[in-house]
């Protein structure tokens, strides 16, 4: 045996074993976790394109150049000019009557032939067997003409109309929240329905003190029911043309007119 293991303590007491060398304590195993990432791939945005992002640009600018263009124009219409397409070409027209009655016998003139003053367009037989001329009060053209040889007419029953075609003019209706705008001798430019192309100029010569309405025969509002329904009254204005530019014009044809309210 070992020296060292037989010597016993002195005192004679129980022999003390020595204690057992410690075990060293491994380390745990680590386990490795392997953890996978996905990675979620994202969108490449497009490279910036200075031309695109120019021309964006540009066509907002134009767009609001032409919102702007749009509004003056307008407010300059609204400014310098006042337009109506209710108006028409008129002139003055002298009804043919036989001043007596009695029964038509002859017609001297055709619709649209070109009268004289005092020419007789047509003679009539009286009840005692004598002649009765009905004349033309003015020198112009026939435009209407609806008697009958053997009708019998009374005094004052028209049988022709004759107008001036070299005397025309342009009645306008003008409405009333803007006839303080218009006055005499104001430029106008006018565009006839039935001759396409030509614009006419003429003149503000008279602004009728009366509506519209009040000039018709038929009352266009019912006082009598009670009901009454405010309308925008319309002030006939008259504009003389500084020529016709080698067209012939006729009275009812429709026109549009744009008067100079401000130069």
């Amino acid at each position: 045996m070992n020296e060292q293991q037989n010597q016993q303590p002195q005192g004679g007491g129980a022999t003390v074993a020595a204690p057992p060398a410690p075990v060293q304590a491994q380390p745990p195993v680590q386990e490795r976790v392997v953890t996978e990432r996905v990675e979620t791939a994202r969108p490449q945005r497009p490279p910036v394109n200075p031309r695109r992002i120019f021309l964006l640009n540009g066509l907002g600018l134009l767009v609001l150049l032409l919102i702007a263009l749009g509004a003056y124009y307008l407010w300059r219409q609204g400014y310098y000019f006042y337009g109506t397409d209710d108006a028409k070409v008129d002139g003055p027209i002298a009804a043919v009557a036989p001043p007596a009655p009695g029964t038509l016998t002859k017609v001297n003139y055709a619709l649209g032939d070109t009268v004289n003053r005092n020419a007789t367009i047509a003679m009539l037989r009286s009840a005692s067997g004598g002649t009765i001329n009905a004349v033309s009060p003015i020198a112009g053209t026939i435009i209407q003409e609806g008697a009958t040889p053997g009708e019998v007419l009374p005094a004052g029953q028209p049988l022709a109309q004759v107008v001036n075609l070299n005397a025309l003019y342009i009645t306008a209706y003008v409405e009333e929240n803007h006839i303080n705008d218009v006055h005499t001798g104001q430029g106008v430019d006018v565009k006839v329905d039935a001759i396409g192309g030509t614009t006419f100029h003429g003149t503000v010569t008279r602004i009728l003190p009366t509506s519209a309405a009040a000039l018709s025969p038929i009352p266009s509002t019912d006082y009598a029911s009670g009901n009454f329904t405010k309308t925008t009254q319309r002030v006939p204005v008259q504009i003389t043309l500084d020529g016709y530019q080698g067209h012939t014009l006729f009275p009812g044809e429709s026109a549009t007119v744009t008067i100079h309210i401000h130069e």
